[in-house]
Parts: C-alpha cells; structure tokens; sequence
C-alpha cells in the first residue's frame, strides 16, 4: 500500500514596521478572509490598551499572515492580527485618543516609535482552508471562534452559500418576507453587520440544516465533517425546503394578522429555533416520522439507520412531507397559530407578564436548566402543544452548555 505523505506547512518569521503593515492594509496588499472578525469588534478600552503597550514599548503578538500561489500571483492573506492593524491604523488617523491624546499630539520622538515598532510576522503556506481556520483558531488566546463565525468561514459551501442567499441578503431568498417576522438578520453592502460573533448565521444554518436533514440537526453545533456542508441543495431539494419555510412563515403572519406587534416587539422570539421556530420545524415532518418509528416497532428485526441520519433520495427524512397531507397540515398550522396567539394575547392584555416565563409554563416546561437543541427538545415542546396526554414529566439537572442566541 502507497502511502501519501501530506505536503507540511512551510513559516517564515520576519520583522515588519508597524506603518508599512498599515500601509498594505490600506492599499489592500493583505486580504482579510472571512473567519476574520469585523473590525470594531474591539472596544475604546481595549483599543487604548493595545496603543499604550506600542508606546511603552512592550513586546507585541505576533502578525499571522498566509501566503499562496495563484497562478503567477502570491495571494497574502491576514490570518490574525487585523484588530491590531486596524486600531494602530485608527489611531494613526486620530480617530480615538489613548491617555487623553492623539495621534498628531505625541511628540516627534513618539510618532517615530510609533510607526517604526517592529512587528513580527509569521508568513506560512501550504495550509489548506481547514488548516488556516485551525492556526487561527489557536492564536485567540482563550477566544476561539464560535461556531457561527467557523460557519462564516465556510461561506462558499453549499449550505452556508444557501443560507446566506436565502435569509441573510437583502432582496434575494425569502430574507424580505423573513424580515417582516423576525427583523433584518442579514448583511446589506457596504454596511457593516451587528452580527459580529455570527450568532445570527448560527441560527439560520441551524435552521436550514433542520429544513434540509430533518429537525435533529437544526443544533447550535458546527459539524464540518457531518456532510452537511457539502451536501447537494439541488433545484427539486431547495424547492421542498421552501415550502416548508413558506409554512413556518404563514404560521408567524396568520397570528400577526390575528394580534399585531405593532413593530419589533416579537423579533426575537420568532428568530431564535428555541423559542418557537424549531417546534415548528419539528411537527413539520412528524407524521412521517410517527409512521416511521410504527415500521420499525412492526418490524423489529431489521436493522436501519435512525430515521434523521437516513438523508438518501429514497429514505430517512424528506423535507416538504407535508404536500401531500393537507389536512395534517391543517391540524398543525391551526394549533401553532392558535398556541402562539394565545401567548401573545396573555402578554398583551397584562404586559406584567415577562413571555419566557408564559413559554417556560407551555412548550418549554422543563428546558430552563437544559436549553440546547436537541430532536428530544423539540418533540418533548411538540406534544406539550398538540398532545399533553403523551408528556412524560421528568427532573434534569443538566446544565446549559451552549450559547444562546441573540
């Protein structure tokens, strides 16, 4: 057997003044790809910080910056280090003060440190996509990057490509209609986002994954090896996705049409899958989900694939189950519309009364320690609505491991 050794990552250290950095920064010599966070992520405090410790002349992290081959051209890309270049460039620029002075206020001795404080610069290459998310990843000092931001990273994939395109750019998709629900959650051109850790982009793969492999994998988690990154969204597949999209937003615009919010007030509690959204996601395919799991109690000896991990053409989940059941659609589009309508009615006619604690009562009992999503989540809020008979009552002391969404 031939094995192939993989090629490994070349570096090279150099040292760079401070001002030739933010000089190709500004010329646009080094790209900034998109796992780089926005660059007002840092504060005024942090900012001065960082400006103090070039003044005193204390040692500074070093730059990372990836270097490729594209045809005759060599690509340079900033890997770590563009909130650095970026502050050293707003204080050249005197945008903010540092110890109650400017840029043009220092002393010509001080401008000259500045401007020549040496930087070093770690220049690596044959690094794959993955690898140089990985290297960045390990240069936050205890601040990796979050699932959303990894997503980000990973923006010409077929499902983030998709996700994007469909919820998250003005004018295209369904992000117009959308906004009307759960408020603007996307990118406008030349504007730059208030999504600055992606908790948006978070949800809205999680919500695309749960339309497109089934309510199991609508999760807080970044699964880059799954398949789902690289899974096809083909015309016939992005068509059954839409209609059980259209179906969740004609559930949010029947009860809108029944007790209006009259502005943003409901935004947030229709964006976030653990408020309403994932349940309804769930009940979306539970009747084929039911027949399913009957098959399976009938036929005990075969062995298969649990109904949300068998994704092929022919098997396991299938979005748009509904199209040929309108009467089960029927049944679910009025009791989400009437459970969700309800709430609102409570906290509109006593304003006291704070809607989590009204969810926590309803289809989230249960969920105030254990908050992450999981298919038992959204089945245990699912019968809680339509069927409170089959609800097994249970403690669980588990406790939240993961971020919730903005």
């Amino acid at each position: 057997m031939a094995f192939v050794t993989r090629s490994r990552i070349s570096k090279q250290l150099t040292q760079v003044p401070l001002s030739s950095l933010i000089e190709q920064l500004t010329r646009g010599e080094l790209e900034i790809p998109p796992h780089q966070r926005q660059s007002k992520c840092w504060d005024l405090k942090r900012k001065s910080k960082f400006i103090t410790s070039i003044l005193k002349g204390y040692p500074i992290p070093s730059i990372l910056v990836s270097s490729k081959r594209v045809g005759a051209a060599t690509i340079h890309t900033l890997e770590d280090g563009l909130q650095r270049i970026t502050t050293a460039k707003l204080f050249r620029e005197n945008q903010f003060e540092c110890e109650k002075r400017t840029y043009s206020q220092l002393s010509d001795i001080e401008r000259e440190r500045f401007d020549s404080e040496g930087i070093a610069v770690i220049t690596f290459s044959n690094a794959s996509d993955d690898d140089r998310i990985q290297i960045f990843d390990w240069h936050q000092n205890g601040l990796p990057l979050t699932p959303g931001e990894r997503y980000h990273a990973q923006s010409t994939t077929p499902l983030v490509e998709f996700t994007k395109k469909m919820l998250m750019t003005p004018g295209t998709g369904y992000h117009d209609r959308a906004a009307q629900i759960w408020g603007i959650r996307g990118d406008y051109p030349g504007v730059e986002t208030k999504d600055n850790r992606r908790r948006w982009l978070l949800n809205a793969v999680a919500l695309v994954k749960g339309l497109r492999f089934g309510p199991a994998f609508a999760n807080k988690k970044y699964e880059p090896d799954s398949g789902h990154m690289t899974a096809d969204f083909n015309s016939s597949k992005q068509i059954a996705m839409c209609r059980d999209l259209e179906r969740i937003f004609s559930i949010y615009e029947e009860v809108e049409a029944i007790v209006p919010s009259n502005g943003k007030k409901y935004h947030n509690l229709h964006w976030d899958l653990g408020m309403f959204t994932g349940y309804i996601l769930y009940s979306l395919s539970v009747g084929r989900r039911e027949a399913y799991q009957r098959s399976q109690r009938e036929n005990p000896a075969t062995e298969v694939a649990p109904f949300e991990e068998r994704v092929g053409e022919h098997g396991g989940y299938q979005p748009n189950s509904l199209q040929n059941n309108p009467e089960d659609w029927d049944y679910i589009k009025s009791g989400w519309v009437s459970y969700i309508t309800k709430i609102r009615k409570a906290v509109e006619e006593n304003p006291s009364k704070k809607i989590n604690r009204l969810l926590l009562d309803g289809h989230q009992k249960g969920t105030s320690k254990a908050r992450s999503w999981t298919l038992e989540r959204w089945e245990d809020g699912y019968l809680r609505v339509f069927h409170p008979e089959r609800v097994v009552e249970q403690s669980s002391d588990e406790e939240e491991d993961e971020e919730d969404i903005d």
